[in-house]
């Protein structure tokens, strides 16, 4: 028997996916998994500007995808909730293979 997904379960399942679904956010999630970056840490990462990540910074904020907090003269972002690490997770799983996990599939 197939499990029962409310109707808003889905709705919000949509929006969050839609919410990560551009590749310098992804980048963004990948690089967040490993904990809290600040700013500056993020644009060495990414090769961006720093308006065009302030932008995604903010509409990840807005959907509730990260959190931030100061911290002296920075401003640390962090994944809002755990389900975004497996999520990003998964996504490396079948996206980001190694040429070690290539090899185990033999």
């Amino acid at each position: 028997m197939t499990p029962e997904f409310p109707q808003e379960n889905l709705q919000a399942a949509a929006n969050g996916l839609r919410a990560i679904a551009h590749p310098l956010r992804l980048a963004i999630l990948c690089h967040l998994t490993e904990g809290p970056k600040n700013v500056g840490e993020l644009l060495a990462l990414t090769h961006v500007s720093q308006p065009n990540l302030s932008q995604h910074l903010a509409k990840l904020r807005m959907l509730g995808v990260l959190n931030s907090e100061r911290r002296s003269q920075h401003i640390f972002y962090r994944l809002a909730d755990n389900g975004f690490v497996r999520i990003v997770e998964a996504l490396k799983t079948v996206y980001c293979k190694t040429p070690e996990s290539e090899a185990g599939k033999s």
